[in-house]
């Protein structure tokens, strides 16, 4: 599954985490006994599937066939989150002489730079911020800030929850909601399509620094 992306982006070049049709998958989804209950799975599940206690997504790697531009790629996604990578070219998104991860915020969020924000947009490095800006209608939209990240983590995941209907098929329930890594009673019943991480730390880019 290739799910909704947190904005469409039409930039000169392929964002690195814009996936492919050919990267879209079929999902054997099936609910087993597990310790706490009911948990959904694949039918053919491998044990790295599940982070954080749920399920995610399956996204072929192929990059081949028409670009899915107002959609997202589930695994990278994930990668830009966990490893501070750019959402345009998959490099690092930190810079080296401040350790400071740069982010493209809308206005409301980064109106308060004293307060942390749940975001499922990954960072943008430095060198793709002015293309991120000027490509991305929803950017323009927001009236879009420039700023810094001094840390983030993990806080829940953007999922589609499922059931099983009275013949015992899988059922999508809810789509694409937010849940938090704390919703012990939701997580068996969700597959998750992108990581949330909670922002701290923000403040302005620096005048100087901005090449766009």
């Amino acid at each position: 599954m290739i799910g909704p992306a947190a904005t469409g982006t039409t930039l000169h070049g392929k964002p690195y985490v814009t996936p492919y049709a050919e990267e879209s998958l079929d999902l054997p989804l099936a609910f087993e006994w597990a310790a706490e209950g009911p948990r959904l799975t694949y039918r053919d599940a491998l044990p790295q599937e599940w982070m954080f206690g749920v399920l995610w997504a399956r996204c072929g790697t192929a990059q081949e066939g028409k670009i899915l531009w107002h959609m997202v790629h589930t695994l990278r996604q994930r990668r830009c989150m966990l490893k501070r990578l750019c959402r345009v070219c998959g490099k690092p998104a930190t810079d080296p002489d401040t350790g400071r991860v740069c982010w493209i915020l809308p206005s409301a969020l980064a109106d308060d730079f004293r307060s942390s924000w749940p975001t499922a947009h990954p960072p943008t490095c430095k060198a793709h911020v002015g293309e991120a800006l000027t490509a991305c209608p929803y950017l323009r939209r927001e009236a879009p800030v420039v700023c810094t990240v001094g840390d983030y983590f993990p806080v829940g995941v953007l999922a589609n929850l499922y059931g099983e209907d009275d013949g015992g098929r899988v059922v999508e329930t809810r789509h694409q909601i937010a849940i938090g890594l704390d919703e012990f009673h939701l997580l068996p019943r969700a597959l998750a399509t992108q990581l949330i991480v909670q922002i701290s730390d923000l403040q302005p880019a620096p005048q100087e620094s901005r090449a766009w």
